[in-house]
C-alpha cells in the first residue's frame, strides 16, 4: 500500500512538473507577442505605411513628427534641420523622428500582411499556400492561424512575424540616424 502511495504522488508530481514548464514556454510565446511595438512610420513594399496603437494603415496625406519633421505619402522626410531623404523599403521611424531598424527576414520566414500569411523564400515574398508545420511542431495557416503543439491556437496581427523555428520575432530597434 504504502508502495502504491510512493508511485502515485511521483506520478502526479512529474505531471505537475510536465504542467509547469508547459505553462512556462506557452507564457514565454504570450510574453513575446505582446510586446508592442511603438507607433511608427515605415516605407513597405514601395508604400508608406504608419502604425498607430498596433495597427498598421497606407498614409494618405503628410504626417509631422513630434521633431518637426515632416513625412508625405510617397516616402520622403523633411527633416526639421531642411535636409531630405527619401526611405527605403524596410525603413522605420518613430513619431519622435528616431530612425528605427526593422528585422531583416530570412528564408522561411513568415509574416502577417493584410490577413495572409506571407512567407520569404528564395529573397522574395508570397502568399503561403496551405499549412506548414514548424521546427518546433507549430502549424501555421495561410489565414494567421497557428496551432501550437500542446493544442493551444493564437491568431497572428497583422505585421507580427515567426521564424521557420516558430518564435515571434521583434521588429524594431532604435538605430543612430545620420537623418
Amino acid at each position: 500500500m504504502l508502495l502504491a502511495i510512493a508511485v502515485f504522488s511521483l506520478g502526479v508530481m512529474a505531471q505537475e512538473s510536465k504542467m509547469q514548464n508547459s505553462k512556462m514556454q506557452d507564457s514565454k510565446m504570450q510574453e513575446s507577442r505582446t510586446v508592442k511595438m511603438r507607433d511608427h512610420v515605415m516605407m513597405m513594399d514601395g508604400k508608406m505605411m504608419m502604425s498607430k496603437d498596433g495597427k498598421m494603415m497606407r498614409m494618405e496625406k503628410e504626417v509631422t513628427l513630434k521633431d518637426g519633421s515632416i513625412v508625405w505619402p510617397d516616402g520622403t522626410i523633411k527633416m526639421k534641420n531642411g535636409k531630405s531623404i527619401k526611405m527605403k523599403n524596410g525603413e522605420m521611424m518613430d513619431m519622435n523622428g528616431k530612425k528605427m531598424k526593422g528585422h531583416t527576414m530570412k528564408d522561411g520566414d513568415m509574416m502577417m500582411k493584410d490577413g495572409k500569411m506571407m512567407i520569404l523564400k528564395g529573397g522574395k515574398k508570397m502568399k503561403m499556400g496551405k499549412e506548414m508545420t514548424l521546427k518546433n511542431g507549430s502549424v501555421v495557416s495561410p489565414n494567421g492561424m497557428v496551432k501550437m503543439k500542446d493544442g493551444k491556437t493564437m491568431m497572428l496581427k497583422n505585421g507580427e512575424m515567426l521564424d521557420k523555428n516558430g518564435m515571434m520575432k521583434k521588429m524594431e530597434k532604435e538605430i543612430k540616424s545620420d537623418y
